[in-house]
This record gives structure tokens, C-alpha cells and sequence, in this order.
């Protein structure tokens, strides 16, 4: 079966799609799809194995299947111009995703919550609040519920497609998004051009003062922190692991940041985004010896193993660079706990999607 994208606009313009179905197995190509009904080919197989006692011939009614997957195809996949998108955008913030960062008791310093054509994403009101800075934490959730943003790597023709619809989502449709093959290092580059939007370095943090494009992150449980000068000067965004936070990369992003560009550390603000949390981030023993911080670490009678709290350290290391605590925004979303709104390698696997974090400048 074929089916084109009648209600497609600009680059998604006649865009056409071949669905193959079957009946040992559904096969789809190039669309996250989720199983279209119950009563599929797998149904069908147990209707006909059980009830009738034979074997399932896996032959489908066309007039019926063919109806429901062109359908399930129009509902779901880049509904652009979709009657009913505007009204879902409209949706309370708190029905869509409940209770985000409930914890924090001041509501400056949480992360927000926005829809922009049915995609879901988070942004900070402190970064928000300086003119000429853009940004935006992806999350799982559109007009369904696997949005993934990466790995870069991937040859899932759907990446490229989810980015620049976030993109859009996020008020910086077209700009280009500057890449780092991220290896878990203490390696931060100074981007002056757009390179690395084609061939991404290798590194985990990167700082710019170019206009236009956005630097970005991926991350599926690792912490992706995001800065901006108060004056709109310059941009950083950092990506780190655990071995990336003992190697101190968040500490010397901002020293690099601070020498390049003669910007002092108490007009920085950083926002710590959704990250594997202290509840859920279980580590062994190698782990501790290797961050040499025991503050960042909680034990309890009922864990087998210490808890890392990566937030904490990494926030303390923008302290010990110069950034102010009270300009340091925390996220207290766990990616593995949310499990609605977050991809998780931790929970998922290798399989698991990735979130973009991004920040830039204004052209």
C-alpha cells in the first residue's frame, strides 16, 4: 500500500511513504507507527487458531485493513495541518504533562512547559528572560509518544524529519544545529563557524558566540546543561556523564567560555536539564572513587548500591567556577522515572530514542 502526504507543506510537500503490511509480522518502513488495532494479524491468527481450530490462513480483508491503516496513517504522522492541532496546543499545560518539577517550591525556577504543533517541549524562564537567547529541552511526546531526536548516527530517516519539526516547535526553524560526537570526555570546543553542523567534533561541551545556529545535546539519561551570558553574548551547552562530571566538564566549559570570550562568571546563567536522578540513578563503588565528591552520593538501608546525585555535582562545580547558586536553575524531572515524557537508557536500553537540548543566538 502507498500513501502520500496530501496535507503536507514546504520540505514535506508531496512527501510519499511506502507502508508494507503482513500478517506473520507487520512491517513498517520509515514511520514510528504503533500498532494500528487489537484485532491486527495477530488477532486474526489467534481468532482462527482458537475459536475456529484450524490454522490462520494470515489473510487479511483488505476493504477493512487497508481502511484502518490509511487512517491510523493520517491521524498520526505529521499531521501539520491537522483541524484539531490547534485546539490540542491549547490544552492545559497541567493535563498534558501533570506535574512538572512539582517539587520546586518557586515557579521562576522550574522548567516550563510548551506545545507548538502538537510537540512537547520544556524551556527555563530564566533563560527566557535574556533577550536574543534561544533554547529548548526536547521531550518523548507529539502527536505521539516516541519523538526521538537521535542518536545522530542513526539511519532512521524519521531523525532528521523529528528534528526540524522541534526546531520549528522551538522558534528556530532552519538554523543549524552544531554537533558533538559526544564520547563522555572533559573535551569542550569553541565553535566560531558552522561546521560541525555537517561533521560533528568530538567532544562534550561547546561554547559560541555565532548567531543563527544552536548548539545542541543528546542525551537519554546523561545531564545536558545549558548557559547564557545575561548580555546575550555567548552560549554554552555541556553534555555530562558520569565520566564527564569526574572529568570536570561542566567546571571547565565555563573556564573556557570565561577566557575566550572575557565574560565573567557571575553574569552566567545555567539550567540543569531533565537528567537520571538521585531516586533512580544507582552506581557502584568505581563510580564514587572516580567523582571524589561523597556530598553528591546518597545511601539508603533499602538500596543495594549508593545513588548519584549528578545534578548536585555538577552544580557544584558551576559554583566553583564562578556561576552564582541563585543563577543556577535545576531541574528535579528524572528521565527514568518519567517515563511519559523521557527516554531512558537506564529503563529502555540501547534501543531507547534520544532528547536535543539546544541554545543559541539570536541572528
Amino acid at each position: 500500500m502507498e500513501a502520500r502526504g496530501a496535507h503536507g507543506c514546504g520540505a514535506l510537500q508531496g512527501f510519499a511513504v511506502k507502508m508494507q503490511f503482513g500478517f506473520s509480522r507487520r512491517k513498517l518502513l520509515n514511520f514510528d507507527v504503533f500498532p494500528l488495532h487489537p484485532g491486527g494479524p495477530a488477532g486474526s491468527e489467534r481468532l482462527e487458531s482458537g475459536f475456529l481450530c484450524r490454522e490462520a490462513r494470515r489473510i487479511v480483508n483488505p476493504g477493512v485493513h487497508a481502511v484502518r491503516a490509511v487512517g491510523d496513517f493520517l491521524f498520526r504522522i505529521y499531521s501539520i495541518d491537522e483541524s484539531s492541532a490547534e485546539f490540542r496546543d491549547r490544552i492545559a499545560d497541567a493535563l498534558v504533562l501533570n506535574d512538572i518539577d512539582a517539587k520546586s517550591e518557586n515557579h521562576e525556577r522550574m522548567l516550563q512547559v510548551k506545545r507548538v504543533s502538537q510537540i512537547t517541549l520544556l524551556h527555563a524562564p530564566a533563560l527566557d528572560a535574556i533577550e536574543g537567547v534561544a533554547h529548548a529541552f526536547s521531550t518523548r511526546r507529539a502527536d505521539h509518544t516516541s519523538l526521538t531526536l537521535g542518536p545522530t548516527s542513526s539511519d532512521n530517516p524519521l531523525i532528521p524529519i523529528n528534528r526540524a519539526r522541534f526546531m520549528a516547535a522551538a522558534g528556530v526553524p532552519g538554523w543549524p544545529i552544531l554537533k558533538l560526537k559526544q564520547i563522555h570526555s572533559n573535551i569542550v570546543h569553541d565553535m566560531t563557524d558552522t561546521w560541525s553542523s555537517n561533521e560533528p567534533l568530538e567532544g562534550d561541551a561547546g561554547v559560541t558566540a555565532v548567531r543563527g545556529a544552536v548548539l545542541s545535546i543528546q542525551t537519554a539519561d546523561c545531564v545536558p546543561i545549558l548557559i547564557a551570558d545575561r548580555h546575550a553574548r555567548v552560549v554554552a551547552a555541556i553534555h555530562a556523564g558520569w565520566r564527564g562530571t569526574a572529568a570536570r566538564i561542566a567546571q571547565r566549559t565555563v573556564s573556557v567560555l570565561c577566557e575566550k570570550y572575557s565574560v565573567s562568571p557571575s553574569d552566567l546563567i545555567a539550567v540543569i536539564g531533565p537528567h537520571n536522578a538521585v531516586c533512580c540513578y544507582e552506581v557502584g563503588e568505581d563510580v564514587v572513587q572516580a567523582i571524589q565528591d561523597p556530598d553528591s552520593f546518597e545511601r539508603q538501608p533499602e538500596w543495594e548500591k549508593p545513588h548519584f546525585n549528578q545534578a548536585l555535582a555538577n552544580q557544584r562545580q558551576l559554583v566553583e567556577a564562578g556561576i552564582p547558586e541563585s543563577q543556577i536553575v535545576t531541574s528535579s524531572l528524572c528521565t527514568q522515572c518519567r517515563a511519559d515524557l523521557f527516554f531512558s537508557y537506564r529503563r529502555e536500553g540501547k534501543h531507547a530514542g534520544r532528547l536535543l537540548s539546544i541554545i543559541g543566538l539570536a541572528p
